[in-house]
């Protein structure tokens, strides 16, 4: 039997949800039945190293080295002409132009038609898939539109492109509520598929021994974000001050890198959290840190279905959240997570609530020993729109 032929198009591959959720599931698809090839726009990120065997990566073109990088960060970089490079790319997409040079970059890259093309994140990827000619055009939606519109300067453009999509996958019912209204898609174009996760390296991962050790007599608490304003973790800093406040012993071991990591070392500096708080970077492995604490928080502004809390189960971590979209799909009880309103108050009462008896977190994490994710059903969804099933022509 000829082998189905699919093109997946994601706009780079820097360590974070998309790029890792997006080499899950191609390590997950049948290679007997599905010749498979990635182009990654802008061919740079650390999980470019991390493509699963026999997936065919393209060679891209230069056309596409600035689509990712957002201006702020080439002013900061003094990048004046990537600068010069971002502003003409920011005009061929408000003007349309876009989509004459797209097909021009695609006579270049690609050599086949292509039975699917799966566009791997909403946006750009979306635009190019839709300057394409394939039978099948697939496109992943992992934002909340509601709270942050990434198409609200080239919304005619984007719009145009997703008349051309067959179906639109959205990675959670919130996001699909969101993009739905926003854009206006019929719900018969617009499904919902949970992210798929890797378990198996997660629970490899955590059983590394980093050398990092926790005081069994305080809350251990974790949190593992890129420091930007989305993920809120200036309210974690204050949530900390309010628990040292009360008497409550606890630490707060912060993973991650980002433009606000100044603000934060200032703001803890400010409290008097020098001793509660600890910054440890960014980690390529941060589950073992996620497996020792007693309690992962998320205190995000907005998501589209996070996948770090699903890895923090999988590390056998229970979960606190703020109410954002798709949490609500993931837990199946509060041994698993519990979600709070998303404002402060909300965030300082239940990790007060929490501290009360640090031994009940204690047995919610020996329950997770024995957690599963839905790998199995996500899968056979992702599989069945692979081969058309259930989308109108």
């Amino acid at each position: 039997m000829k082998k189905k032929s699919i093109l997946f198009v994601n706009d780079e591959m820097m360590i974070g949800g998309v790029s890792r959720i997006l080499n899950t599931l191609l390590g997950m698809l049948d290679q007997n039945k599905y010749d498979i090839d990635l182009l990654v726009l802008h061919s740079h990120g650390g999980l470019l190293e991390e493509i699963p065997e026999g997936i065919h990566v393209l060679r891209t073109s230069s056309f596409f080295d600035y689509v990712d990088i957002p201006f702020d960060e080439l002013k900061k970089n003094k990048d004046i002409g990537g600068i010069w490079k971002k502003a003409r790319f920011f005009i061929y997409m408000k003007t349309g132009l876009i989509k004459h040079m797209i097909k021009r970059e695609r006579r270049k890259i690609l050599t086949k038609h292509y039975d699917v093309e799966f566009s791997a994140k909403e946006g750009f990827c979306t635009i190019f898939n839709a300057c394409g000619d394939s039978d099948l055009r697939l496109n992943w939606i992992q934002t909340d539109y509601e709270k942050e519109n990434y198409a609200r300067h080239h919304t005619e453009l984007f719009e145009w492109a997703l008349g051309k999509i067959d179906m639109n996958i959205a990675c959670s019912e919130g996001v699909k509520d969101a993009f739905s209204h926003i854009f206006k898609v019929n719900n018969n174009n617009i499904v919902v598929v949970h992210n798929p996760m890797d378990e198996e390296r997660i629970r490899k991962l955590a059983a590394e021994n980093v050398g990092y050790a926790v005081d069994q007599n305080k809350m251990n608490l974790i949190a593992v974000a890129r420091l930007h304003p989305q993920k809120g973790l200036d309210r974690l800093i204050r949530a900390m001050e309010v628990l040292k406040n009360n008497s409550v012993k606890a630490d707060l071991c912060l993973i991650g890198d980002g433009i606000l990591l100044d603000d934060l070392r200032k703001q803890v500096d400010i409290a008097g959290l020098n001793e509660e708080v600890h910054f440890l970077g960014y980690q390529m492995n941060p589950y073992p840190y996620i497996k020792k604490s007693d309690l992962f928080v998320m205190t995000s502004v907005f998501e589209g279905y996070p996948t770090i809390t699903i890895e923090s189960l999988i590390s056998t971590t229970p979960v606190f959240t703020t109410e954002v979209s798709g949490v609500d799909e993931q837990f199946r009880n509060e041994d698993e997570g519990i979600i709070v309103k998303n404002d402060q108050e909300h965030i300082n009462t239940g990790l007060l609530q929490l501290a009360e008896d640090v031994s009940l977190l204690r047995k919610k994490k020996k329950k997770l020993e024995g957690y599963h994710y839905e790998n199995d059903e996500i899968l056979k969804k992702m599989t069945d729109l692979l081969e058309g099933k259930g989308i109108r022509s």
